[in-house]
């Protein structure tokens, strides 16, 4: 994981929400860019941490979880 500002997104990444995870010790920053922000307006986005190989630079990469998302349309 990276320390936080470690990873600098500048105006393409959008932040969603600090995530607990257990294990972490603080807030983990999750965020998205923004074209598939624009895309998932009107979607409710539902994060978990799960044990796994994930396939990005993220949480996953050294602490052997994954992110899961599942995704419910929102009305408009």
């Amino acid at each position: 994981m990276l320390p936080r500002g470690g990873f600098r997104t500048g105006g393409s990444g959008v932040p969603l929400a600090e995530l607990e995870v257990d294990g972490a010790g603080k807030p983990v920053g999750f965020w998205m860019s923004r074209s598939r922000y624009e895309a998932w307006a009107h979607t409710r986005l539902i994060v978990d941490v799960v044990p796994g190989r994930g396939s990005g630079f993220s949480l996953e990469a050294p602490e052997g979880v994954r992110f899961l998302i599942r995704s419910r349309v929102v009305g408009a």
